[in-house]
């Protein structure tokens, strides 16, 4: 009876050993590009991810790989058909399963160290800063609007630096990170619902934006028999896989550098934005617009 707790001891130290051992292999490709207080650092930094899908789902894994170590994932929605074609979480044995379920059960598979947490429930202005609170940085990796709105609004008001991102037809996509020292993402591009509280109207008049952002997409090479189907919400919206993916790693790098906060590695805070267009040989730039503000609408 007296050497079961040492052995019980031993026993936990063997698998505590084991544990750190993995990890260090895990992430061993990290060193020479991070260092090993850096690898803590983001081992440390407590991330929520809004959205297992198309954009969060890539993001998920992406931020797995590079070692952070506190992963919320926020998303309600079950895998159906029509994932499969671009969300990296996706597969057909995960049809009718959880999103957020899958991101755990596939992060830890990554690295079983990471601790994750799941909420499987929609963002509101009712729980926005209970689910945003205690991170150090929010990705809004939603695809409704108005959730964006709360998103940022909240992280904002909390000081919770924010990773904003765009997905759009054909070809294109958009990252920029907010703080609580750059302009408001409603400012920035050019909401209606700017210093206005959220009624039902002004959701209403958010919810258009992505109208417009169709009607755009079509001089960009989209279909327009899409841009109109989509309008009469006959269609979802078109993305293809290379698209959300680069804009999902796009995304996890912004929280890599706010994450390490080098000097010689900053974020692109708004109103500068990742521009993202597959079509062109310039694939991807960091623009600034002239007045300080885009159009959403042509984003």
């Amino acid at each position: 009876m007296q050497h079961t707790p040492v052995q019980h001891s031993s026993v936990l130290d063997s698998s505590m050993q084991h544990s750190e051992n993995m990890e260090k292999n895990i992430y061993a490709r990290n060193y020479g590009v991070v260092t090993h207080e850096e690898q803590n650092k983001i081992k440390n930094t407590k991330i929520t991810v809004i959205g297992a899908g198309g954009v969060g789902g890539i993001t998920l894994i992406s931020l797995a790989r590079m070692g952070f170590g506190n992963i919320q994932v926020v998303d309600m929605d079950k895998f159906d058909y029509s994932n499969i074609n671009r969300q990296m979480l996706s597969s057909i044995s995960r049809i009718a399963k959880c999103k957020a379920e899958c991101a755990k059960e596939t992060i830890l598979d990554i690295n079983p160290n990471i601790n994750v947490t799941i909420r499987q429930e929609m963002l509101t202005e009712d729980n926005a800063k209970e689910i945003i609170s205690g991170s150090d940085m929010v990705i809004d990796a939603t695809d409704s609007l108005v959730a964006r709105v709360i998103i940022h609004r909240t992280a904002q008001e909390l000081q919770i630096p924010s990773v904003w991102i765009a997905v759009t037809p054909p070809f294109r996509g958009g990252v920029m990170t907010f703080s609580h020292e750059t302009p408001a993402y409603e400012l920035v591009l050019s909401h209606p619902s700017h210093g206005k509280e959220l009624t039902d109207e002004v959701k209403k008049e958010i919810a258009l934006i992505k109208d417009e952002r169709a009607k755009a997409s079509v001089k960009h090479g989209a279909l327009p028999e899409w841009a109109d189907a989509f309008i009469n919400k006959d269609a979802p919206w078109a993305v293809i896989c290379p698209v959300a993916n680069i804009v999902g790693i796009c995304a996890s790098f912004e929280a890599f550098k706010i994450a390490l906060n080098r000097e010689n590695l900053q974020p692109t805070y708004a109103p500068n934005l990742v521009k993202i267009d597959m079509s062109q040989p310039n694939m991807m730039q960091v623009l600034t617009p002239e007045n300080g503000r885009w159009d959403n609408a042509q984003l």
